[in-house]
C-alpha cells in the first residue's frame, strides 16, 4: 500500500530532481525512488509529471522572491538593499551540481514546447523585474542610482546580467571573476559624478582653445 507523502517534502524533493535534470531528463523512476512512494501516490497527489514539475517551479518562484523582498529589504536605504541583492544573485552557486536558476533553465528546455511552463517562468520574472523596478525607483529618488536612465530599463538589465550569469554557469564556466562582474553591474547603476563631468568639460573645452591658438597664424607687428 502506498504511504502518503508529505507535500512540502515531496515538492522540496522534487524541484532538486527538475533542477539538477530538468524535466525531460528526470523520469518517473528517478521520482518515486527519491520521493519513496510509488508512482500512484504521485499521480494521486499531483495528477501528472508535468502537474508535479509546475508545481515545483511555482515553489522555486516563492522561494526566489522572498530572497529578493528580504535582500532589497535589508538596508536603511533602497541602494543598500539592491547592493546585497545584485551580489548575492550574481554570486555562483554553493551547489557543486545545482548550476544555474530553474526558472531559466526551464525557459530553456521548455518555454517553446508548453504554454503552462512558458507562462509560469513569465510570470516570475515578471516579479523579479517589478521587484527590481521599485527598489531602483526608490533609490533614484534618494539620489543613488543614476536617473538618466528609467528604472524599468535598468531592472531589464540587472535582471539579464543574472540570467546570464546563470546560463554560464550552467555550461561549468570558470566563474572566478564573478565578484568582479557584480562590482561592474553595480557600477553602471552608479550616478554621474557631476565635478568630474564638469572638470572634463572644462577640460576639453580648455583644449579645444589651445588647439585653435596653436592653429592659428601669429600676426606681425609691423615698425
Amino acid at each position: 500500500m502506498a504511504r502518503k507523502i508529505s507535500r512540502e517534502t515531496s515538492l522540496d524533493l522534487a524541484m532538486t530532481l527538475f533542477w539538477d535534470h530538468g524535466f525531460r531528463g528526470t523520469s518517473m523512476e528517478m521520482l518515486t525512488a527519491a520521493l519513496g512512494v510509488e508512482k500512484p501516490s504521485i499521480y494521486s497527489n499531483f495528477g501528472s509529471k508535468k502537474e508535479l514539475y509546475l508545481e515545483a517551479l511555482s515553489q522555486y518562484r516563492s522561494m526566489l522572491m522572498e530572497r529578493v523582498s528580504r535582500d532589497l529589504q535589508s538596508g536603511t536605504r533602497a541602494r543598500e538593499g539592491l547592493d546585497r541583492l545584485i551580489s548575492s544573485l550574481l554570486a555562483p552557486s554553493n551547489a557543486a551540481i545545482r548550476r544555474g536558476c530553474l526558472a531559466t533553465n526551464s525557459a530553456l528546455e521548455m518555454a517553446d514546447l508548453d504554454a503552462d511552463v512558458r507562462a509560469l517562468v513569465k510570470t516570475t520574472f515578471a516579479d523579479l523585474l517589478a521587484a527590481l523596478t521599485q527598489a531602483i525607483r526608490r533609490a533614484q529618488q534618494e539620489g543613488d542610482i543614476r536617473d538618466d536612465r528609467s528604472a524599468a530599463s535598468l531592472a531589464q538589465f540587472v535582471a539579464s546580467c543574472f540570467g546570464g550569469a546563470r546560463v554560464l554557469e550552467k555550461s561549468s564556466i570558470d566563474t572566478s571573476h564573478w565578484a568582479e562582474t557584480g562590482r561592474l553591474i553595480l557600477s553602471v547603476l552608479d550616478p554621474p559624478k557631476t565635478s568630474r563631468r564638469s572638470a572634463g568639460a572644462g577640460s576639453a573645452s580648455r583644449g579645444s582653445s589651445r588647439a585653435k591658438s596653436v592653429g592659428r597664424p601669429q600676426k606681425r607687428s609691423r615698425g
